[in-house]
């Protein structure tokens, strides 16, 4: 069991092997944040006294009351009117939420002018609402917003300019786009931006200004950002080192649902860097990565079930788990020739069971939890 011991220890040791390919990988998942009509603004003409009572009723959450006074200026042309409208019957504010409905809505106010719509329109366009998923629209309603000055829309033209969706790929324009965003305080797009800082691709490499942008959009509540920077306070990367900030930030964004950071925090728990040492919470956040489909969580999950440390000892739960880590490529030949004399035919053919019903998209109905 010693070699199995040694074996526990974190090898994320150098913050720039999660980022090196980062800033050519990066993806978003399509939100409409920024898309609220309280505080919106639109080249096209509104008649803000007719909307105050909408927007009055909106704020106070009385949707029923916004729809109600907002329509009739919506169908006679309010931009913003009709972003309410589309915001509503998207978020599912007082009605049942209805993509179409509000595509249609934000087509209308888009075709206005208005920059929240047009980014709005272009998340949906992206999921493939209303008819099909249109990259090269959705780019062009991002522009549309970006050269009104939407920091929102800015960051996802940058990220398509990144990826080369919908037009041809320009890192240069996206860290451009990136840079416009950050300094207007999009979290996003401090993130990509210190993405392309860390990874000198972009931008020349400069680990502090990474560090200092990951800083801004973590306190904004942004999980990636409060992840990487809690490795490179773990490592002293672009910053002074400090296990304690490391672990708060690598807490962050592990509470916030972040696979790799809960597998960081349990290693910071299992070494007691930056916190106490505790084998139970290293093993609760072990856990939690690897339902999460962590592939290294699996197999530490499954070092500590057959050395019984934070856990009662399990040696069928220290089985599944090394077969799902393994299943997702992971090796572990230590832990593998370790096992195998205490794996009875009993215990495989369960195992073997828990893992068709996971191949066919199921859920462990077995699965252990921390003592």
């Amino acid at each position: 069991m010693k070699n199995l011991q040694t074996g526990l220890s974190h090898p994320l040791k150098s913050v720039l092997c999660g980022i090196g390919l980062l800033a050519t990988t990066m993806m978003v998942t399509p939100t409409l944040a920024d898309t609220t009509p309280t505080g919106t603004t639109s080249s096209a003409a509104s008649d803000e006294g007719a909307m105050a009572p909408a927007l009055e009723a909106y704020r106070a959450n009385k949707f029923a009351e916004a729809i109600k006074l907002a329509k009739p200026l919506a169908e006679k042309g309010d931009a913003r009117a009709q972003l309410m409208l589309g915001s509503i019957y998207n978020n599912g504010q007082g009605v049942k939420a209805n993509p179409l409905e509000a595509a249609k809505w934000f087509d209308m106010s888009a075709k206005n002018g208005n920059a929240s719509a047009q980014y709005a329109l272009g998340m949906l366009t992206m999921l493939g609402i209303p008819d099909k998923a249109d990259p090269v629209e959705a780019r062009r309603l991002f522009a549309k917003a970006a050269a009104q000055n939407h920091p929102a829309a800015q960051s996802e033209l940058g990220l398509m300019y990144l990826s080369g969706s919908g037009g041809p790929a320009d890192i240069n324009e996206a860290a451009s786009l990136f840079e416009k965003a950050a300094k207007s305080g999009n979290a996003g797009a401090q993130y990509y931006l210190g993405s392309l800082y860390a990874s000198g691709k972009g931008k020349t490499q400069d680990l502090k200004q990474a560090a200092y942008l990951f800083g801004l959009a973590a306190d904004q509540g942004h999980t990636e950002a409060a992840y990487q920077l809690g490795l490179m306070l773990q490592d002293g990367t672009g910053v002074e080192k400090n296990p304690a900030l490391a672990a708060k930030r690598l807490l962050q964004a592990a509470k916030a649902g972040l696979p790799a950071a809960q597998t960081a925090l349990g290693f910071a728990y299992m070494d007691g860097n930056g916190l106490d040492k505790d084998e139970t919470l290293a093993a609760k956040w072990f856990t939690e990565a690897s339902l999460r489909g962590d592939a290294l969580a699996q197999d530490k999950l499954a070092r500590l079930y057959y050395l019984g440390q934070g856990v009662t000892r399990d040696v069928y739960a220290a089985l599944l788990w090394l077969s799902i880590a393994e299943q997702s490529g992971f090796e572990d030949k230590t832990l593998r020739t370790v096992i195998e004399p205490e794996v009875t035919p009993t215990m495989q053919a369960k195992v073997d069971a828990e893992l068709k019903i996971l191949a066919a998209g199921g859920s462990l109905r077995t699965p252990k939890s921390p003592k």
